[in-house]
């Protein structure tokens, strides 16, 4: 009877384990020329945010004010130039009218001041200020006020000259009659001169009395006396008229130096009005706080009539909306030395479906050239802006993009073998473990 073993077909495990090494190294080799040959692309992956090339825009007014008119809410599409909000205006125009009423005062006195100083007989006002006048009854008052006072000012003017003129009217009309006096007693002089001179003869012949004689020169001594007070009299007169005269001269004199003086203070505030009436009307142009750009308002920050706002508060926001729009990233700082300008960049937007939403292509167009920090995470970044390739956008078809939402960028790197993926970390890791002490 035959065994069943020795029955059984001779089985060689040779060509099975041949086969299978065979199969090995056709794994490895072909591993190896793959990861040696093949290249993969890297990149670098970073988050980031839509934003627009021109950020959110505030909108602030330089000097405040009241509010008292709102035109706008959160959400609202504005044009560029748009009035967001129109500041109370009541006060602002009745300083206007204020000082439109002290430079209308100003140039009507400058008016008659310049009449005075050239001696005119009427004032001749600007038209502009005559025009006003016309429109406004206060600026007729004005004007009317100066009329009457440069009248008034030059009649008593000519009152004061007259009164002068009938003073050294009258000082002549003395002088006249002292020289008269003193001519009456210059000839009695000389006849006592005479009747001396005879008595004396006679005196000497013994035919007249001596008290005669001294009688005759006492009175001859006190004509001459009289005479010299006269002619005092006289040149005292004469100074008088000299004097009113310069009294006269001095009344023109003093008005126009006066009108000088005035006029001079008159165009310096003048000045200070004109100043102030341009601040006031460009304040009150800017009263209407008007859109920046085109874009989306939010962030209000007023929302009553009659608020306050202070100077240079930020009283809303706009997110322009006609400016192209770019990926602000955030790339880690280890990484930072594979990024460069004009580098390429796929663009994936986690907001939406990404089965049904495409990737679109950019390329960087500026990487940061200092280190952030994030204050949250405490992590190091460098900002890298990222721009939408020409035409990338239509890709998304209908998709609305808003600035603020997240994207993932991933920012190609050069092209590397597997084996390269591999072997570096294990080389960086053996080169530093080789190098600590």
């Amino acid at each position: 009877m035959s065994n069943p073993v020795d029955n059984a077909p001779n089985w060689s495990a040779k060509k099975p384990v041949f086969a299978g090494f065979l199969a090995v190294l056709i794994l490895i080799v072909g591993l190896g020329v793959w990861g040696n040959v093949t290249k993969i692309a890297g990149a670098i992956v970073a988050s980031g945010l839509i934003q627009v090339e021109s950020f959110r825009q505030i909108v602030q007014h330089p000097e405040g004010g009241v509010v008292g008119e709102i035109n706008v809410k959160d959400g609202d599409r504005v044009d560029a130039g748009e009035v967001l909000i129109r500041f109370d205006d009541r006060f602002l125009n009745s300083q206007i009218a204020l000082i439109e009423s002290q430079l209308a005062e100003v140039s009507a006195r400058k008016a008659r001041l310049i009449a005075m100083q050239d001696e005119e007989e009427t004032i001749s006002f600007p038209t502009a200020l005559l025009e006003q006048a016309k429109l406004k009854p206060e600026v007729n008052d004005i004007v009317e006020g100066q009329r009457r006072l440069f009248f008034a000012q030059r009649e008593s003017i000519q009152k004061e000259e007259q009164q002068l003129e009938e003073r050294k009217g009258q000082i002549k009309i003395q002088i006249g009659g002292t020289e008269a006096q003193l001519a009456s007693t210059e000839k009695q002089i000389e006849f006592v001169e005479l009747e001396l001179k005879d008595q004396q003869d006679l005196l000497a012949k013994g035919l007249a009395q001596a008290t005669r004689v001294l009688s005759l020169q006492r009175e001859l001594a006190r004509l001459q006396g009289t005479v010299g007070e006269l002619q005092s009299a006289i040149a005292g007169g004469a100074a008088q008229v000299i004097e009113t005269d310069i009294q006269i001269l001095r009344l023109g004199t003093s008005q126009r130096e006066q009108a000088i003086s005035e006029l001079r203070e008159m165009e310096v505030r003048e000045l200070e009005f004109i100043d102030q009436l341009f601040s006031a009307r460009e304040t009150l142009a800017r009263l209407d706080v008007r859109a920046p750009v085109a874009g989306v308002v939010y962030g209000m920050q007023v929302f009553a009539l009659r608020s306050v706002v202070r100077a240079a508060d930020p009283i809303m926001y706009i997110i322009p909306q006609d400016q192209p729009f770019v990926i602000q990233s955030k790339v880690e700082a280890i990484h930072v030395d594979q990024v460069h300008i004009g580098q390429e960049a796929a663009l994936r937007f986690s907001t939406f479906d990404l089965r049904t939403t495409p990737e679109i292509y950019g390329t960087v167009a500026r990487v940061s050239a200092d280190v952030f920090q994030d204050e949250i995470t405490g992590v190091s970044y460098y900002s890298a802006d990222i721009l939408p390739k020409e035409g990338e956008l239509e890709k998304l078809g209908d998709v609305e993009l808003l600035p603020g939402m997240p994207v993932e960028a991933f920012i190609k790197t050069d092209e590397r073998t597997p084996a390269s993926y591999l072997i570096k970390p294990l080389a960086d890791y053996f080169n530093r473990a080789f190098r600590e002490s």
